[in-house]
This record gives structure tokens, C-alpha cells and sequence, in this order.
């Protein structure tokens, strides 16, 4: 239904008095705002978030989009203090984050070029921090994960001007995603006999953490000067687990991908302040990347040239 809503918006938009508009806005945001689970009225914000996500994808133009992207500041900040009083809230909060986070991706994808202040869209990271991962039944899991990984990803290809300062922000809130599913990951959490459905939502999960790496890889200017406590984070908890076959073939793809961006003197600084396991790991890896990966990349761009 969304595409005939977007359309009754649109078509509402249009034909209604700028008065009218304002109106309906406000009562929008308004349904946004936190005291609405405090008093249990639940359904109002589930409608709102839901009225929000359809009223950003109509691309509105003129002064009733000038009033909508006036107001964008003020439902970010309404979105990450539902994220957070979500967390407490049951059984609404599972539904109220979800649609938090996918209201949040699609302001970002649609604020590309309009929201001019970085500060509003670094309170996205704000928001994805507050999210709990843990103690989530498998299928909520996996469908959190994705609608983070979407706002990382709106963040990624819709904002550059904002990676340029909160690149470390954002791969805090990417290296929560990495760990949790090398914790789901974990040979004794997949493994075991009858959890085959459990490796199907961790291996999809998996897959989308290596999508996103090949996309960090491709913004060197933003990550470079990061690359290499990103793979040290990855590396220390590496070795605390054994990673299922599958889920380790997939986020080694991807942490590849990642250390193409690591300089010689990265390498020297990672092999000076690694501790003496975590060392042995990190110079197996590396080896395994320069095996794998490095040598088909270098064939691959002489085959170009």
C-alpha cells in the first residue's frame, strides 16, 4: 500500500492550504514525541512513524517541502528519544525502534543535499548506539540488524560531508554489528544440531557486514586513517571465538576489503601493539589476505592497466 498512500499524501500536500499543511505536520510530530508511550498510547506513535517514513518518500517541493525539511531536525531528535525509551518499553518496544530506525534511514536517504547541518545526522549515531542487539529472539534480531545496517548505509552514500568528521562514529556503530554477529556466529551458537534456521539469519547478517565493508573500502579518504583499529578490533575478537565456517568466510571477505586501505606503517604499528596471541592471529590473517586477496586485486589491476 505504500505506493497509493505516498500518492494520498502527495495529492493531500498538494491541494490543501499551506495552513492546512502546517497543521497536519504538527500533529504528526506531535504523535513523535515520547510522552505518547509514557501514557500508553502506543498506536499514535507506530501511526506517526509510519505517516513520517510515507510523508519523507513523497519528495515534496515548494513550501509544504520547505516545512517538512524545517522540521527534520526536530523529528531526528524525536526519533533517537523513542530509540532510547523504546529499550524499556514492552512489548511495543521491538515494533517502535524498527520503525524509528527505517523513519531514520529514509530522512537521511532523502535529506542528501537538504540537511545542511552535520550535527542533526550525527545524531543518528546516537540513536543506532542505543539500540540493543543482545537478548533479541532470532527473527527480531536479524530485522534490527538490517534497518541499522540501512542507516549506516543512507549515512555511507547519502552524507560524505559528514563521514569527513564522524568517521570514528560511525564505525563504532558498524564494529556493534561486526561483534554481534561473530558473538551469533559462534561455532557453539550455529553449530549445534536443529539451529539451522539461527546460521540462515546470522549468515544473511553476515553477508550484509562484508557488503558494507567493500563499501567503507570505497571511501578511502574518510577511512583510511581508521582502517587499522577497525581490523584491531576485529582481530581481538577473533580470537576469543570460533567463528562458524560459513560466517567466518564471509566477514573475512569483508575485513579484506578493509585492510587494502592499511598502509606500511599501520602494518608496523599493529605488529608493535598486538599482544602476543592476538599477533599470531593478526600475522595468519594477513598472510591469508596477502595469499587470497592482495595477489588477485594487484593481477586484476595489471590486467586493466
Amino acid at each position: 500500500l505504500d505506493i497509493q498512500l505516498i500518492g494520498l499524501l502527495r495529492c493531500l500536500a498538494e491541494r490543501c492550504t499551506d495552513q492546512q499543511f502546517y497543521l497536519i505536520l504538527k500533529s504528526i510530530t506531535q504523535g513523535l514525541e515520547v510522552s505518547n508511550l509514557w501514557k500508553g498510547r502506543h498506536q499514535d506513535v507506530v501511526s506517526s512513524l509510519t505517516l513520517t517514513t510515507l510523508l519523507l518518500k513523497c519528495s515534496l517541493s515548494g513550501d509544504v517541502g520547505k516545512a517538512v525539511w524545517f522540521t527534520a531536525p526536530q523529528i531526528i531528535t524525536a526519533l533517537l528519544v523513542l530509540c532510547k525509551e523504546a529499550v524499556l518499553d514492552q512489548p511495543w518496544g521491538y515494533k517502535v525502534t524498527l520503525l524509528s530506525l527505517e523513519t531514520l534511514a529514509v530522512l537521511i536517504q532523502q535529506g542528501e543535499g537538504i540537511l545542511s547541518n552535520a550535527y542533526h545526522v550525527t545524531l543518528a549515531f546516537d540513536a543506532l548506539l542505543c539500540v540493543p542487539l543482545d537478548h533479541l529472539k532470532l527473527a527480531e534480531y536479524g530485522t534490527i540488524f538490517r534497518a541499522i545496517q540501512e542507516v549506516l548505509f543512507s549515512i555511507l552514500q547519502s552524507q560524505p560531508k559528514v563521514l569527513l568528521n564522524a568517521a570514528p562514529s560511525f564505525l563504532k556503530c558498524f564494529n556493534r554489528l561486526v561483534l554481534s554477529v561473530m558473538h551469533k556466529g559462534h561455532q557453539k551458537c550455529v553449530g549445534e544440531k536443529g539451529t539451522t534456521a539461527v546460521s540462515e539469519v546470522v549468515l544473511e547478517c553476515a553477508r550484509l557486514v562484508e557488503r558494507m565493508y567493500t563499501h567503507i573500502a570505497s571511501k578511502a579518504e574518510e577511512f583510511a586513517m581508521f582502517s587499522a583499529f577497525a581490523v584491531a578490533e576485529y582481530i581481538n575478537e577473533l580470537q576469543k571465538v570460533t567463528l562458524n565456517a560459513d560466517v567466518k568466510r564471509h566477514l573475512t571477505g569483508g575485513i579484506y576489503h578493509l585492510m587494502d586501505l592499511i598502509s606500511e606503517r599501520d602494518l608496523r604499528f599493529l605488529n608493535a601493539s598486538l599482544q602476543t596471541g592476538v599477533r599470531e592471529v593478526f600475522k595468519e590473517l594477513y598472510n591469508d589476505y596477502v595469499h587470497y586477496h592482495k595477489s588477485k586485486r594487484q593481477g586484476e589491476e595489471k590486467y586493466t592497466a
